[in-house]
């Protein structure tokens, strides 16, 4: 008897550390492809790239589990076809932490960083995002009232990176421990969907 072929999850590079970890000590049975998380800078090449291992995958009959959040205009389309489905949260940030608790940390005015965005505050804040010093901590501040760093506790903490950005963007930094249990729910959850009438 052949067994089925496993989905093939393609997930944002920010959660690669992270879904390595699950795999060794969960039985979660997907095969990874990443995507460079910066990629989520340029919608329009992060939904090209999509498209196309999406097309790879399908080609060779298997499905497709998103590990995205809302990060290009086109993922609803693509959770939209047969055999693709998603994660669910609106960025990376709600994945890992559960919807309600991302919801009420946004609420208070956080500011997020996982451990890849951390080591590349500068490339994010100045380069992408515009800011400089002269504006950042005006903007910055008009939005959000601190800034956490999600440990998963797989990599040291960049505490020298967060005191940086801290400084940059004239917010308080703190410390938020997070498990892989939401992260791990998610996955399993994309992996399995239910009927929308079950």
């Amino acid at each position: 008897m052949t067994l089925p072929t496993p989905p093939t999850c393609i997930a944002c590079s920010i959660f690669r550390r992270e879904i390595e970890a699950l795999q060794t000590t969960t039985a979660l049975d997907l095969q990874f492809r990443f995507l460079n998380s910066m990629l989520h800078m340029v919608p329009e090449q992060l939904e090209t790239r999509l498209r196309h291992l999406i097309d790879e995958e399908k080609q060779q009959g298997r499905d497709v589990v998103l590990g995205f959040g809302d990060c290009c205009p086109q993922m609803l389309e693509f959770q939209a076809d047969a055999g693709t489905t998603r994660t669910e949260g609106i960025n990376c940030c709600e994945i890992l932490l559960g919807r309600e608790r991302y919801r009420s940390l946004r609420k208070e005015g956080a500011f997020f960083f996982l451990p890849e965005w951390a080591r590349r505050w500068q490339e994010i804040f100045q380069k992408e995002l515009g800011l400089t010093a002269f504006n950042a901590k005006s903007l910055m501040g008009e939005m959000h009232t601190r800034l956490i760093y999600l440990d998963t506790g797989l990599v040291p903490i960049p505490e020298q990176e967060m005191q940086e950005a801290s400084a940059f963007t004239g917010l308080p930094w703190e410390v938020l421990p997070v498990t892989l249990e939401a992260l791990h729910l998610n996955l399993e959850k994309a992996m399995n969907p239910r009927h929308p009438n079950e």
